[in-house]
């Protein structure tokens, strides 16, 4: 059974949501999954959103459908990014 997890800030948060409702949310419209579930967890490390944008996407059979998302904030940028290269362990992120 697959768990949702957002990472932002250097942790995995839990969601209270079904895999499947993310992953079809994420494939029907990306951003909306953004508003809905990912949000709260960056405005909880960086403030304030301003903008966001969808980077892309990569799915590892051993964790799932990853989505890169970069969300401006009044300090500059928040990079939630997989690293396709170094494998599933090393999604990270870059704040500017």
């Amino acid at each position: 059974m697959w768990r949702a997890l957002i990472y932002v800030c250097d942790e995995f948060s839990p969601v209270e949501a079904e895999a499947s409702t993310l992953l079809a949310l994420a494939e029907r419209d990306p951003l909306r999954l953004f508003e809905e579930y990912v949000r709260p967890f960056v405005e909880d490390c960086v403030g304030g959103v301003e903008g966001v944008e969808v980077k892309g996407f990569l799915f590892f059979p051993e964790v799932g459908l990853v989505v890169g998302y970069v969300a401006r904030h009044r300090h500059g940028e928040a990079c939630i990014l997989p690293k396709p290269g170094d494998g599933p362990d090393s999604v990270g992120r870059d704040a500017a």
